[in-house]
This record gives C-alpha cells, sequence and structure tokens, in this order.
C-alpha cells in the first residue's frame, strides 16, 4: 500500500507540474499510467479481502482496513481529474 501512496502522490506532482506547462499530453499519459496503478492496487484489494485468496496468495490471513479502498478512490479522482486535464486545447480558428 505504501507503493501505491508513494505512486499516487509523485504522479500528482508530476500532473500538477505538466499542467503548470501546458503539456497535456504528459498529463494524458500520466492518467494512462495511473490507471494501470489502480488494476494493481484493485487486485490487490480483491486478494485481501478474500480469505481464500490470502491463504493460497500469503499463508495466512491479514486484517485489512479501510486504507487501501481510500487510496482506490483517490487514484479513481486523480485518474478522471488528468483526462479532463489532458485533453488537447484545441487553437482557435485562424481568421
Amino acid at each position: 500500500m505504501v507503493g501505491l501512496i508513494v505512486w499516487g502522490v509523485w504522479m500528482a506532482i508530476l500532473s500538477a507540474y505538466w499542467a503548470g506547462q501546458k503539456q497535456n499530453g504528459n498529463i494524458f499519459f500520466i492518467a494512462i499510467m495511473n490507471t494501470l496503478g489502480l488494476i494493481a492496487g484493485l487486485l490487490v484489494w480483491w486478494v485481501f479481502n478474500n480469505q481464500n485468496w490470502q491463504y493460497y496468495w500469503l499463508s495466512s490471513t491479514v486484517q485489512t482496513t479501510n486504507l487501501l479502498g481510500i487510496i482506490l478512490i483517490c487514484y479513481v479522482v486523480l485518474i478522471v481529474i488528468e483526462f479532463i486535464q489532458g485533453r488537447a486545447i484545441k487553437p482557435a480558428a485562424a481568421k
């Protein structure tokens, strides 16, 4: 979970930097990378919320917290913001 938190914070910083530089294509790429991180987080959430999968992957059970769910919700919000910011702004038509 710490890896997901660090990755999300780093991507949020990069998104803010690229938004300041008006690099919309880079923000869109970061949104795609965060989508892959979200998928990885959902897989971890799926394993940790199923006791049989915990025994298969971890050979013991682990108490889960709401922290992973909060992290995944933050990822969804970050991805939506990045997709909105990442859309290329079309220049005005010449007259």
